[in-house]
This record gives C-alpha cells, structure tokens and sequence, in this order.
C-alpha cells in the first residue's frame, strides 16, 4: 500500500443507517399533497367570490352612506353591482332590514364544490354592512 494512504480504510455506512424517502413514503407525500391540492383547488374560487361579493359591499355602503334610500333602491344599486363583479347570489340569501341609524344589509349564504365522490367542501359566508340615512 502507498505510504499515505496506510491506515485509513474507506468505510462504508451499514444500508440501514442511510437516510432518504423510501418509495412507499414518496407516494404517501404525492397522495397528501395531492388530496390538499384538490381541495385547495376547489376552495379558492369560493374565497375569490367572498373577495368580490366584500368589495361590492363596501362599494355600497360608500355610495349609499348619507343619502335617502329605500330598501328597493339599495338592492337594485347591489343587483347593479353584482352583475358588473359577476356575482351570482340566490336572491332569499340577501336581506335588507330597517335599523336605528338607516338599513342594515346582510348576505348570509353557503357554497358547495363537489370533492370526491360523495364528499363536499362547504363554505358558508355571512356578511353584513350599515347603510347610514
């Protein structure tokens, strides 16, 4: 043996001291990220309405805020609102009431996507928002 190389031995680690993700625990991570993908796939779009249905409500109540309305009139300036955000709402989901200070207008409704199977993902929304006379 060369002088310099005497004494060191090159040792290798015994198989069941090495690391790493078998096969079995790959596809275990491929079928968790994927069953969180799909809802996440499915759950977005909903937020993403939630998101347009706040700014047409905050749109109201800053148009309506200090003005005479009725509660006709404040549900024709949302339908108006609702068409330009592409918001589709059943119309026994949106409630307009008398309160001390003007109206108050609550949209309070559910939405379903379909996961797998026989499986849902739902999401119920309930907002509110102040008119002031």
């Amino acid at each position: 043996m060369e002088s310099h190389r005497q004494g060191r031995r090159l040792v290798t680690a015994p198989r069941s001291r090495q690391r790493g993700i078998t096969f079995i625990g790959l596809m275990i991570l491929a079928v968790l990220v994927g069953v969180v993908g799909l809802a996440g796939i499915k759950v977005v779009p909903m937020y993403v309405m939630d998101l347009k249905l706040s700014k047409a409500l905050e749109g109201l109540s800053e148009e309506l805020n200090g003005k005479e309305v009725s509660p006709q009139s404040i549900q024709n300036v949302l339908y108006k609102k609702f068409s330009v955000e592409d918001i589709n709402l059943p119309k026994d989901s949106i409630k307009v009431a008398p309160s001390k200070n003007g109206f108050s207008v609550r949209i309070q409704y559910e939405n379903r996507a379909p996961y797998m199977g026989d499986i849902w993902l739902m999401v119920v929304f309930d907002k509110t928002v102040e008119i002031r006379k």
